[in-house]
């Protein structure tokens, strides 16, 4: 008996060690959309329902950030889901080499290319992908008429940690085609390839399979549901924000789903699908455990939201003051207290690098970029200004903004019908004489990227008249359309004669029921000022083009800025 006993505790003890040898840990890191913000980015938190602004991200930060997971974990994957570059001045000046080269200093194991990687053609990525040695991946894209990117771009990658091989297959969305400008490449269904490599993949004897793609987080979970093989999505393009109410919602941000986002997958397991907001400001991570088959059989979320240590908060007066003391602390435990976010140290090495790009970009913003014919001054509502000057158009700079943000989407071939823009959104005038980046950066200081909406007429008439009711720096400034607005009528009939500039050069009635194309900034198509009524659009598109930016091609291109013959906005006061 005693014998039969010993021979089944030793079996169990043989089987458990057995199952146990075949459990593999790996964390899985991931940033996506960093657009060119190597620096940190301003950004206003509110823990306990009070502002507070803050410095985020950064990639000084985000490399002390994995270093410490690093030392932490045996098996660390980090992958970048697409958009390295556009958006912030670096790329301007520097052309993509620096965000090529922290890839390869921060030891990316695989770069999904996004659709901003194609702004300057297909030629010049190529040229820039000289700069990093990572893998660099494109499952769907197909480039045989540019030879030199055919060879730099993979369909997949098969990493090893741990003596384990992972395959990772990468994906852009076919929108690139329209949203960018790759030229002479062309790009193929990304459900029908993932499929397809999925498949190659296992038939390879790879049995742990991640998707990095560059699609947008409805369409990652749409693939998540759809593609037999796949364990982990790690994705991009549209900007999203994950967390839970208790992490970044305590903070006062706002999380479109959970982190991670399980969806049942098509083999009937679950598949986890995650991506990391915007501009390097939260790294992503999920630390996780496979068993023999391939299969996850344990997952836990640990994001970052990326802080620096300074904090601030308006004073009585409405001044921007450094919070002290008590109060500093008091925020610094919250944030310590927080699941998903940490206040990271910038990582030396990094900084050191950065040092002689940052100087290259500071130098920058005094570069003259065109001149104003004319002032061009900025009030929000049409009227009169502080010193007495009768503006009754209204602002005079807002519509050359709204003109900037029309001339951006026309170059992609994917032009918007109307621009609609926030006199808030615009914090400057412009004097006389010459335009630099710097000032273009002071006129347009919140980063915000241009959204493309597809709204009905009724839904834009009744945004302007949000936008009117509301006045101060809600009121609208608009690109290719003109309204009049009569203050002596009852709130929510304000708006008339509303008209849109077709791509004939005509002006024709706003029509209730037609769909039209609209380019906002990010802030209001989230709602800001008001505008709920852009939330509900048939479909949105964040474009990653930064208001400024637009700003400056626009002035480069014109070179002598003066006022547009129809400002948009005929203004009737209240008497």
């Amino acid at each position: 008996m005693l014998r039969h006993l010993t021979r089944f505790v030793l079996a169990a003890v043989l089987l458990f060690h057995s199952i146990a040898a075949f459990a593999f840990d790996v964390t899985l890191l991931h940033v996506n959309d960093s657009h060119s913000y190597l620096d940190a980015t301003s950004e206003t938190i509110a823990p306990r329902g009070v502002a507070a602004y803050v410095r985020m991200g950064g990639w000084a930060r985000l490399g002390q950030a994995v270093k410490a997971v690093r030392a932490e974990r045996p098996n660390v994957l980090l992958l970048h889901a697409g958009d390295a570059v556009q958006g912030g001045l670096y790329f301007l000046k520097f052309n993509g080499r620096p965000e090529m080269e922290l890839l390869d200093r921060l030891g990316f194991d695989a770069f999904e290319l996004g659709n901003h990687e194609f702004d300057r053609g297909a030629s010049f990525l190529a040229g820039m992908l000289a700069h990093t040695k990572v893998p660099v991946l494109c499952a769907n894209l197909h480039a045989s008429d540019e030879p030199a990117l055919a060879a730099r771009v993979k369909p997949y990658v098969i990493v090893e940690k741990g003596g384990e091989r992972i395959g990772i297959i990468g994906l852009l969305t076919p929108e690139a085609t329209v949203i960018s400008s790759p030229g002479d490449v062309e790009f193929a269904d990304e459900t029908h390839m993932a499929i397809l490599l999925a498949r190659e993949l296992q038939a390879r004897g790879v049995n742990k399979i991640v998707l990095l793609t560059h699609v947008g987080f409805n369409e990652d979970r749409r693939l998540a549901a759809t593609v037999p093989g796949v364990d982990v999505i790690v994705g991009g393009h549209s900007h999203t924000l994950l967390g839970s109410p208790d992490g970044v919602g305590a903070l006062g941000l706002h999380p479109a789903a959970a982190y991670p986002t399980v969806v049942k997958g098509a083999d009937g397991g679950d598949v986890y699908v995650v991506t990391a907001w915007k501009w390097g400001r939260m790294l992503g991570r999920l630390d996780l455990t496979f068993d023999d088959a391939g299969h996850i059989t344990h997952a836990e979320a640990r994001p970052t939201l990326i802080l620096g240590d300074t904090f601030k908060h308006r004073n009585d007066a409405g001044l921007k003051v450094e919070l002290k003391g008590a109060e500093r602390d008091d925020l610094l435990a919250l944030v310590a207290a927080d699941p998903e976010a940490a206040v990271v140290p910038a990582d030396p090495a990094i900084r050191k690098f950065l040092g002689p790009f940052s100087q290259g970009v500071e130098a920058m913003r005094t570069e003259v970029i065109g001149e104003a014919v004319l002032p061009l001054p900025h009030i929000r509502v049409p009227g009169t200004t502080d010193t007495g000057e009768s503006l009754p158009r209204g602002s005079l700079i807002a519509p050359l903004v709204c003109r900037a943000m029309l001339s951006r989407l026309e170059a992609t071939g994917r032009p918007a019908d109307i621009a609609l823009l926030n006199a808030g959104g615009v914090r400057e005038s412009v004097e006389q004489g010459p335009i630099t980046v710097g000032a273009a950066y002071t006129l347009l200081p919140f980063n915000n990227s241009l959204v493309l909406l597809e709204l009905t007429g009724a839904q834009i008439h009744r945004a302007l008249e949000v936008g009117v009711d509301r006045g101060g720096g809600a009121f609208p400034y608009v690109g290719a359309a003109r309204y009049t607005a009569d203050m002596r009528r009852p709130e929510g009939a304000r708006v008339l004669a509303v008209d849109i500039l077709d791509h004939a050069g005509n002006w024709v009635p706003l029509a209730p029921d037609r769909t039209y194309r609209v380019v906002t900034n990010n802030y209001l198509a989230s709602g800001g000022d008001g505008y709920d009524v852009l939330k509900s659009a048939a479909s949105r598109c964040d474009t990653g083009f930064v208001d400024a930016q637009a700003f400056i091609r626009y002035v480069e291109r014109q070179r002598m800025l003066k006022p547009l013959p129809i400002s948009g906005v005929t203004y009737i006061p209240a008497r």
